[in-house]
């Protein structure tokens, strides 16, 4: 479902470890991607930004571990929703 998806131009989103998986569909490969530190060799010809907590690279959205959720979070409102709803999201959960 997920390469599906994908090849039908819709969005690939995934935080933690679970971008790896992403790697496995080939999904990542050529892209900008970040993961949960250590699983950087899983992430197959990706470049990994280990020091980002969210990186976008056209419709892939990852995620760098549990404690980046909210920039992960309002990347994908932002993407789904807009700025104006993100930036709103934000200010309603006092994101500094």
């Amino acid at each position: 479902a997920v390469r599906y998806a994908w090849e039908n131009g819709k969005y690939a989103a995934a935080i933690c470890a679970a971008p790896t998986i992403l790697a496995e569909l080939g999904i990542t490969n050529g892209r900008n991607a970040t993961c949960y530190p250590g699983c950087e060799a899983d992430m197959g010809n990706a470049s990994v930004s280990g020091d980002l907590a969210c990186v976008q690279d056209g419709n892939l959205i990852t995620g760098a571990s549990a404690g980046c959720a909210v920039p992960f979070g309002l990347a994908l409102i932002r993407v789904l929703k807009g700025q104006q709803t993100a930036d709103k999201v934000a200010q309603q959960i006092v994101i500094r």
